[in-house]
């Protein structure tokens, strides 16, 4: 709602900067304009501001036109009287602090006197919230890493029970394979002697018909004749031996 500009020096300690607001209010921001040197991209910003009962409020800010800005918390202007105050950059491992200015925070007649003064380091709870969801992301990439490496284990175990089934029918392939080689040489054999049975046939063939050839006009009576002949003709050569 409100702003504040306030110039803050880094290179020397000029005239300190003075800022008066009201007890408790939420709706002020303070505009620290960087008088003496250039704020660059690469820094960040902190607000560290002491309370005259010695409790403090440290918070991170936002760089932005060469000037650091933060909104006033309730704790900051808690108190009545002068606080004094800095500002810290940080770009890497280095720091820079500014030299002090002050907040005068005036009495609110209106709604203060439930506020109670206390120390406010939001820079900690940030951190700490970082720090914990930092812990939830590595807890949550645990268990993703952890489900991960057991679908891996269930996948190798289903890779080697595929393994052992390919190796079990290769190996039932090979076997049906020499089957079918033997029933193939077998089958070959079985070839040659049909064809040489069917040699064979031929053959018996030829000798049928050759004698067929040699019987066909033979006269069965004159065989029996000339048979008859030839056993007279062996019994009288057997008698005359005698």
């Amino acid at each position: 709602m409100i702003q504040h500009i306030i110039p803050v020096y880094f290179l020397r300690d000029g005239i300190q900067a003075r800022i008066e607001t009201v007890q408790g209010d939420s709706g002020r921001e303070f505009v620290f304009n960087a008088e003496d040197i250039t704020l660059t991209n690469d820094m960040s910003a902190k607000v560290y501001i002491k309370k005259p009962s010695g409790f403090s409020c440290y918070s991170n800010a936002a760089i932005q036109d060469n000037a650091v800005t933060v909104k006033a918390t309730t704790q900051m202007i808690a108190e009545t009287g002068v606080s004094l105050g800095q500002i810290q950059l940080y770009r890497g491992n280095e720091k820079v602090t500014s030299f002090l200015f002050r907040l005068d925070v005036k009495e609110s007649k209106v709604d203060a006197t439930g506020i109670e003064s206390k120390d406010e380091f939001t820079i900690l709870e940030q951190t700490i919230k970082e720090a914990l969801a930092a812990i939830n992301a590595a807890n949550t990439a645990r268990s993703a890493a952890e489900e991960a490496a057991k679908k891996a284990e269930s996948a190798a175990e289903a890779a080697n029970t595929s393994s052992g089934n390919a190796d079990t029918a290769a190996e039932r392939a090979n076997t049906e394979a020499e089957k079918a080689v033997t029933a193939a040489g077998n089958a070959n054999d079985a070839a040659v002697l049909a064809t040489e049975e069917a040699g064979n046939a031929e053959k018996a063939t030829t000798n049928a018909n050759a004698v067929y050839e040699k019987l066909k006009n033979m006269n069965v009576e004159q065989v029996n004749q000339d048979i008859t002949d030839i056993k007279d003709a062996i019994a009288k050569t057997i008698m005359v031996e005698g």
